[in-house]
C-alpha cells in the first residue's frame, strides 16, 4: 500500500469516526507525517502506522463514536420501516400505515438535532452536490406526482383495474429512490458537510408521503374515488407532511 492509497483509507475512516469537520486537521497531520517518511519505506506503511482503519480508531473517543452509530442506526431505522410499509402495504391494515408518522417525526427531529443548523456565524458555502441531489429527488416526487394525478384523473389511457398496480408502482419505485438518497445523504452529512442532512430530510419526508398516499388508496375498499372523496380528505394530510418536510429541509441546509 502506497502513500496515497493509505492516506485515502485513513481519510475515510477518519471522517467516518469522528465527524466530516474534526477529520480534516487529523487527516492534514497525516499526510504531513506520510510526505516526510522516505519512499523507500512504502512497503512498511501498515507495519509502522498500523491499518487505515485502526489508526483513525486509535484517535476516536469510544463513547462518541458509539453515540454517533446509536444515531446513525436510528436514521437509518426510520427510513427503512418507512420503506417497508411502503413495499409491503398491501399486506397490512391500513391503521398500521399510519404508524409511519412515527418514524417521520423520530427521523426529522433527530437529523436537525444532531446535525445541528447554524443560524449564526460566518457562513460557509454549500457543499457541492448537495443542490443538485436536492433537485433530482424533487424532480423524481413531482414527476412521480404528475403520474399519479395524470392516473386518477383519466388522462392516461388503459383499463380502470390496472390503475391501482400501476398506482402502488410509481409508488414504491419513487419510495426507494428516496430511501436510498436519504441514507446516502446521511452518510455525507457526518463525512463530509452537516447541510448534506437535508437530502435525509427531504427523502424522508417523500418516503413517507408514499406511504400516506398508499393508506388512503388502500382505504378505498373498492369503492370509486369519486364516491369516496378521497381527495379532499386526504389532501391537507399530504400538504402537511410535505410541508414539514420542505420546512425541515430548508433549515437543514442553514
Amino acid at each position: 500500500m502506497d502513500k496515497q492509497m493509505y492516506l485515502k483509507h485513513f481519510s475515510r475512516a477518519a471522517r467516518w469516526q469522528l465527524g466530516g469537520p474534526e477529520a480534516v486537521e487529523v487527516v492534514a497531520d497525516y499526510a504531513e507525517l506520510l510526505d516526510q517518511r522516505p519512499p523507500d519505506r512504502d512497503d512498511t506503511l501498515v507495519e509502522d502506522l498500523g491499518r487505515p482503519g485502526a489508526a483513525a480508531r486509535l484517535l476516536t473517543e469510544p463513547k462518541s463514536y458509539r453515540r454517533w452509530l446509536w444515531v446513525f442506526a436510528i436514521l437509518a431505522d426510520c427510513l427503512l420501516l418507512s420503506e417497508v410499509l411502503v413495499l409491503g402495504a398491501q399486506h397490512m391494515y391500513n391503521r398500521y400505515l399510519l404508524v409511519g408518522y412515527g418514524p417521520f417525526v423520530v427521523g426529522l427531529v433527530l437529523a436537525l438535532v444532531w446535525f445541528r443548523p447554524q443560524f449564526h456565524g460566518q457562513k460557509m458555502p454549500l457543499p457541492r452536490g448537495v443542490l443538485w441531489a436536492l433537485a433530482g429527488l424533487a424532480v423524481c416526487c413531482i414527476t412521480a406526482g404528475a403520474m399519479l394525478a395524470g392516473l386518477f384523473t383519466g388522462a392516461w389511457d388503459g383499463p380502470l383495474d390496472s390503475y391501482g398496480p400501476t398506482a402502488r408502482w410509481i409508488l414504491c419505485v419513487s419510495s426507494t429512490v428516496a430511501t436510498a438518497a436519504g441514507l446516502f445523504g446521511a452518510v455525507r452529512a457526518r463525512m463530509n458537510d452537516r447541510r448534506w442532512s437535508a437530502l435525509y430530510v427531504l427523502g424522508l419526508s417523500m418516503v413517507v408521503l408514499c406511504l400516506q398516499i398508499l393508506a388512503a388508496l388502500y382505504s378505498l375498499d373498492g369503492l370509486s374515488l369519486d364516491a369516496q372523496g378521497w381527495l379532499t380528505h386526504y389532501f391537507v394530510r399530504w400538504a402537511v407532511v410535505g410541508g414539514i418536510g420542505l420546512v425541515g429541509t430548508g433549515v437543514a441546509l442553514c
